[in-house]
């Protein structure tokens, strides 16, 4: 598998501070965790995305094959996809960040909050714009969730 070409010759970090919270790359050691989260958030996922039946129908066993394809393009430099946590290694969500595949200098950014948890999602916001339009990340049109 071949990186993005943005990102060809980037180092996306695996864990970063962002305000309060830290990112972790997202893998195939969170499964138990992000199934619990996932299964636990569904309505609230679904209500976030109209028109997307995610996570309808998953199992552990999909589960598992969508976090090893995430960490396999993580790797690769492909797409990012990330645990959100608390300082306390609380699982809060996820976020992605998907560069076009279509030749646009473009990135869709998206994330999830686990049902229940409090989170301040202006500052998170803020921290992830101000991460995105930093020098750690190529220059593209990112295009968060609600926008």
């Amino acid at each position: 598998m071949r990186p993005h070409p943005a990102f060809k010759d980037r180092s996306i970090p695996a864990v970063h501070v962002l305000g309060e919270l830290t990112l972790r790359a997202l893998s195939i050691n969170d499964l138990e965790r992000d199934f619990d989260a996932v299964m636990e958030s569904a309505a609230d996922i679904k209500t976030a995305n109209p028109g997307s039946s995610w996570p309808d129908g998953l199992t552990k066993e999909k589960n598992l094959i969508d976090l090893a394809w995430h960490q396999r393009e993580f790797e690769a430099r492909r797409s990012f996809a990330w645990v959100i946590e608390s300082q306390e290694g609380e699982y809060l969500g996820c976020l992605y960040v998907y560069p076009s595949i279509a030749g646009e200098q473009a990135a869709d950014v998206v994330w999830w909050w686990r049902t229940g948890a409090v989170v301040a999602a202006r500052s998170f916001r803020e921290h992830l714009v101000q991460w995105l339009t930093s020098n750690d990340w190529p220059r593209l049109d990112y295009r968060l969730k609600d926008e």
